[in-house]
């Protein structure tokens, strides 16, 4: 009877010690596969928001911008003119993150084919393959600039009557090789997703909203603004009410999160200020953050680096 209960309780140590050992390996499978979730997520996050904000203010012309910017459209962008010109961030209630809408060039331009005959005639283009009808798009001659809406496309020929525009005439005629441009309105936003759980949503133009990231808890919006005055660069949640400034670059911070609790106890992450905040679930969570420079930005052609500060600016 000794030896059967000696061996019963070896058997169940050994038991034990086995299932401790299976758990233990489940455990850090699946803390593996989140973390892998996580950074592909990090990844994918990264090249949209890039991808969208990095032709931020882009106005075609890399050594400069043009002096004077003609808005004639009625259409979205035209009437949030100064969306076109530099981001606008507000506070978003949900989560206490942050909104962003912003004008981004959709896709690669096209040149003038010829010269304008008058400054109501229709626009003849080497290639229209990227410009559609309705869409609003910019033209420049790297001085000056139009934005208008598209009535009509025919054989890369075109129009801008009044029916979508406050006037159908441009501020000049642009001349051959002049560049045309079309432009999205571009969204940002944390919701609730389809799982329950708050997520990273993007619309574009007119669309309806969609979840681009899932499980993301927290979306900050910071925009880099060089200050003419005293030559620094500092980052500030909003431009409003601050004078003197360009906006150059952008600074996005995200907080990701797993989709169910993995872990045995409650863990730390860095906030978008820098401390380090104590999570209040058992779920995985990553913070990140990327610094998007605009392609067009001042400071990359006139500023020296050795006078730029990253110091945080109050808002």
């Amino acid at each position: 009877m000794v030896q059967l209960l000696i061996s019963a309780m070896l058997g169940l140590l050994l038991s034990t010690a086995v299932l401790s050992t299976v758990i233990a390996a489940i455990s850090s499978h699946r803390l593996r596969h989140v973390t892998e979730t996580v950074q592909e997520n990090i990844a994918l996050a990264e090249y949209f928001i890039a991808k969208d904000m990095s032709a931020i203010g882009f106005k075609s012309c890399f050594e400069k911008s043009p002096l004077l910017i003609n808005n004639l459209s009625k259409g979205p962008i035209g009437s949030q003119f100064e969306v076109f010109l530099s981001p606008l961030v507000t506070k978003n209630t949900y989560k206490k993150s942050d909104s962003v809408v912003f004008t981004t060039v959709a896709n690669a331009g096209s040149e003038l084919e010829g010269d304008m005959a008058t400054v109501h005639a229709q626009l003849d283009l080497v290639s229209s393959d990227q410009i559609k009808k309705g869409q609003e798009v910019f033209i420049t001659n790297c001085d000056r600039a139009d934005l208008f809406k598209v009535t009509d496309i025919s054989r890369n020929r075109l129009s801008h009557d009044y029916s979508a525009n406050s006037d159908a005439n441009l501020s000049l005629s642009y001349p051959q090789g002049s560049l045309v441009y079309p432009l999205s309105l571009i969204y940002y936003k944390i919701a609730r997703g389809a799982s329950g759980q708050s997520g990273l949503f993007r619309k574009v133009d007119g669309k309806q909203y969609q979840e681009l990231i899932p499980n993301v808890a927290q979306f900050r919006v910071e925009l880099g603004v060089y200050n003419t005055q005293d030559k620094t660069l500092k980052y500030a949640s909003t431009a409003e009410k601050l004078v003197n400034i360009d906006v150059v670059s952008v600074r996005i911070y995200l907080l990701l999160s797993s989709a169910t609790p993995v872990l045995s106890e409650k863990m730390g992450f860095k906030s978008f200020t820098g401390d380090i905040v104590k999570a209040k679930d058992l779920r995985f969570y990553k913070a990140f953050s990327i610094v998007i420079a605009l392609r067009n930005a001042d400071y990359l052609y006139n500023i020296e680096h050795s006078d730029v500060t990253g110091k945080p600016l109050a808002s």
